[in-house]
């Protein structure tokens, strides 16, 4: 637990500024995947759920929990890229404010690592 406050209360605002930005994506309102789906062994659960419900339902709630659990953080974050790949299809301006928050995750991750 060698993280502060100010990292837990910035994650906390990165992953609100994640969900307003797949609202305005039009990505959040997904439908729950099954506790089967949520089973999967692959990255980002790629076999069994999209993208967006990985995002909401497996990510997001991840951080939750360590965010109220004040557990340690990861100590990388490269979700951007993918964030770019799945929602490629979208229109640019649909999907700017959804990777510059992914960039922003990263940037953030990367730092609380080296500090």
């Amino acid at each position: 637990m060698s993280q502060s406050f100010q990292q837990y209360s910035e994650l906390a605002d990165l992953m609100l500024e994640l969900q307003m930005a797949m609202q305005e994506a039009h990505v959040w309102e997904c439908q729950p995947p099954t506790p089967q789906a949520l089973a999967s062994d692959k990255p980002f659960c790629i076999d069994t759920m999209t993208f967006e419900q990985w995002l909401r339902y497996v990510m997001i709630e991840r951080f939750k929990d360590i965010i109220e659990q004040q557990l340690s953080l990861p100590e990388r974050c490269h979700i951007s890229p993918m964030i770019e790949e799945a929602f490629r299809g979208l229109p640019s301006a649909q999907v700017k404010h959804l990777m510059l928050v992914a960039d922003a995750l990263d940037r953030f991750l990367t730092r609380t690592a080296t500090v």
